[in-house]
This record gives structure tokens, sequence and C-alpha cells, in this order.
């Protein structure tokens, strides 16, 4: 497997390289292969699993992308814990202006899944630059049908609620998988 997905240069996976080599990877090394292969423009799928002394300045030529789908910045890769020993340097501060920018394109904002370092969703902080983010994507999500993240259907309404603080999901989330998918 290679770290990007083909020779459009729309998936960027760093899971699909060696974890001590990813493990070193810095926000100028991750700023100059998102310019490299023209991220704003091509790049709709960004997991940066194993990339842990990144802060997320790197992810600023994502800024107002309208082609980006998912990004995942959890820093684990599938079926791994999401808690990490010591915690990554990955800050909301510089991330959240990021996102807010592909968002704020409004219908032109393909993003439809963002995954969050546990770190972020443990705070919980009702006043922070990371909640309020967290309501206005949520309002994204909801001006928009439910539908399946893995394979699109659509799904019974039922809103979402990446707000909750207790209850069935969790907080920082999306949970949106039709049966089907889950087999």
């Amino acid at each position: 497997s290679a770290i990007v997905g083909n020779h459009q240069w729309d998936v960027l996976d760093f899971g699909e390289i060696e974890k001590d080599l990813a493990a070193k990877i810095s926000d100028d090394d991750i700023r100059g292969v998102l310019c490299s292969v023209d991220a704003v423009n091509n790049l709709k799928k960004l997991r940066l699993t194993n990339c842990i002394n990144i802060t997320g300045v790197g992810l600023d030529p994502l800024r107002g992308s309208t082609i980006i789908q998912q990004i995942d910045l959890s820093l684990v890769g599938d079926h791994e814990s999401p808690m990490l020993d010591p915690e990554p340097l990955i800050s909301s501060v510089e991330v959240v202006s990021i996102l807010d920018s592909i968002i704020q394109r409004g219908e032109e904002c393909s993003l439809e899944h963002l995954v969050f370092p546990k770190v972020w969703r443990n705070e919980r902080n009702t006043e922070s630059d990371f909640h309020a983010f967290l309501s206005r994507y949520n309002e994204l999500l909801c001006s928009r049908a439910d539908v399946c993240l893995k394979c699109s259907c659509n799904l019974p309404g039922g809103g979402h609620n990446m707000l909750q603080m207790n209850g069935r999901y969790q907080y920082g989330t999306q949970n949106f998988t039709c049966y089907d998918c889950m087999k």
C-alpha cells in the first residue's frame, strides 16, 4: 500500500507508512506534502494516523477547501485505543480556524466526517473554541439529510448531535452508520 490513494492525490493516509516514521513527521512535513499535492483542490480524505508530533499548523494548506470530505485527526489507527500517552501535541487552537474556513464555504463545503483527538473530546468545556466549532459544524450537518457515513444511503431522521455531553453518544463524535454497513 502507498501513503497516497492514487495518482489523483485524493487520499492521504499516514497509517500506510511505518509507525516510527509517521511519529517523526513534523508540521513542516505535513505542510510540504499538502502543498505538493495541491490538497486544497485535490485531497478528499486525510488521516493523520501516528503523526503524534504535529500541532496542526501544517494543515493550513487545506484552508478553504471545498473538496475535502473526511479528516481524521485522532492520530490513531482503526480499532486502536484513542488514549495516547503522552498526550499528543495537536492543538485545537491551531486547527479550529482551518476547519472553520472549510465549513464556512456553506453549500460548497464537502466535509462529511471529522474524527477528533480523544484529548479534545475529553475537555467538554462549553466555553472553548472547540465547543463553539462543534456547534457550527453540527449546524452544517443538520442542514443536510441524515446519510450513512460509509455508504451515503439515507437514514431515518434523528438529527446530529456532536455536542451531547452524556448519554448514548460521545461528545464530539459522529455516529451515523446504517445497519447494512454495521454487519
